[in-house]
């Protein structure tokens, strides 16, 4: 038991250091800097077994370490449930599985709908075009407009839309979506334990 409850603990640290190492990329000034340097080290290799996943890679952005994350993230409860004096079943494993993959799935629809409202925002600040907002619009309109307009096509059939209103009708198609894939989840899970 407590050899599982090192494991735990250490999966636990290796979560921590590679989200300090994932927003570190973030921050330009910090992240060719020795302790990030150090943190690449030893985060790196194992956050790079998850880079090359085409499905979670959306225009510029990249969900690999989300990933990588929810993976670490149950194998540290899967030690320390064992540690518990838990056990291993196979709805155990399933139902680990399938949190993985509707926490993946949950947490990139939520980045897309705080990304698409703040886009809305930037619209509705300068209501004359939604071009002229600066360089902070034009990077995420790049990235993320052909998703807008996907979304949007799927409930305008046939009529043509702007962005705002497409943006506004993502916003809501993936708020409905993450709202029913909670309850999915949760009536998969009540089947399976």
């Amino acid at each position: 038991m407590f050899i599982l409850r090192i494991f735990s603990a250490f999966l636990s640290l290796y979560s921590l250091l590679c989200l300090l190492r994932i927003i570190i990329t973030w921050i330009p000034n910090y992240s060719y800097s020795k302790p990030a340097d150090i943190l690449a080290q030893i985060c790196d290799p194992y956050m790079n077994l998850f880079r090359g996943i085409k499905w979670l890679r959306f225009g510029s952005f990249d969900f690999s370490p989300a990933l990588a994350l929810c993976i670490l993230g149950a194998g540290s409860q899967l030690f320390s449930s064992l540690a518990n004096g838990g056990y291993i079943n196979l709805q155990m494993i399933l139902a680990m599985i399938l949190g993985i993959f509707f926490s993946i799935l949950s947490s990139l629809i939520f980045f897309l709908i705080i990304l698409f409202a703040i886009r809305l925002i930037l619209i509705m600040i300068n209501r004359d075009s939604y071009n002229t907002s600066g360089f902070m619009a034009n990077q995420i309109d790049s990235s993320i407009s052909s998703i807008v307009y996907r979304i949007a096509r799927t409930f305008a059939i046939g009529r043509r839309i702007t962005y705002k209103a497409a943006l506004i009708i993502s916003i809501i198609a993936l708020l409905f979506l993450q709202f029913a894939l909670r309850i999915l989840l949760a009536f998969i899970l009540s089947i399976i334990l």
